[in-house]
């Protein structure tokens, strides 16, 4: 819990860039859940209202910049205030850059007709690449809003397995075109959709950093990483 101030309303100031900046975060979440329903169910209505959705996120992003920037520039926070606060800037930008990744997911869903692409195996691993990334999301948001960094070094070390995944799925499409170059037309926007979902997942490693800074005042290194997976082996 961050200590009370002596002027009470700059207590109220950092709570309202809280409380607004996991208002963004949900709302980033919810872009993320329509992205899997519309790849699962081919939801072209529903690609098309997330895509309308995002100027919503960049909306609340224009407004918790200019509160965040009002209250360095009023108050200038010290310790940790000024770690908190300038930290949000950085969650801010990587949770609209999440909407706009998540846009540009359903641009390719509504443009095209994933069903074309003949490739069931190819969108259900895009599917459950989604959910992984959602696990990581709501993870680091959960810990934003309690404060804590439980999940940094965890959804740090998950983005391997997202790497993985994506390659994975960009072997499997090249050997659809390959196979199939009939489908090319439909095939060409999975790669982008795959390349969106795995930078998604680079923006969640993003918010465990920062988070895991504004905890412990200390930056995620390599070595640090490196432990973590170690302490994995048996």
């Amino acid at each position: 819990m961050t200590e009370e101030h002596i002027v009470t309303s700059f207590d109220d100031e950092l709570r309202e860039l809280t409380d607004g900046l996991i208002h963004l975060g949900g709302l980033a979440q919810i872009a993320l859940a329509n992205v899997e329903k519309s790849l699962k169910m081919n939801d072209h209505d529903l690609a098309k209202k997330t895509i309308e959705a995002d100027k919503q996120i960049n909306a609340l992003q224009f407004e918790l910049e200019e509160m965040t920037f009002n209250i360095l520039a009023k108050r200038q926070p010290m310790a940790n205030d000024l770690r908190s606060v300038f930290s949000s800037v950085k969650i801010i930008l990587f949770l609209e850059r999440i909407g706009d990744m998540c846009k540009g997911v359903c641009k390719r869903i509504a443009k095209g007709d994933l069903l074309n692409a003949k490739s069931p195996k190819t969108i259900d691993a895009l599917v459950g690449l989604t959910k992984d990334v959602q696990n990581n999301l709501d993870l680091v948001l959960d810990d934003y809003a309690q404060g804590k960094a439980d999940n940094a070094l965890n959804v740090w070390r998950s983005d391997i397995k997202i790497d993985s995944s994506y390659a994975s799925i960009l072997t499997a499409i090249l050997e659809d075109i390959r196979n199939k170059p009939e489908a090319i037309e439909a095939l060409v926007p999975l790669f982008f959709i795959a390349r969106y979902l795995e930078r998604i997942g680079d923006q969640a490693t993003n918010i465990a950093e920062v988070n895991h800074f504004i905890v412990t005042g200390e930056v995620l290194t390599d070595d640090r990483k490196l432990e973590a997976e170690e302490e994995t082996v048996f």
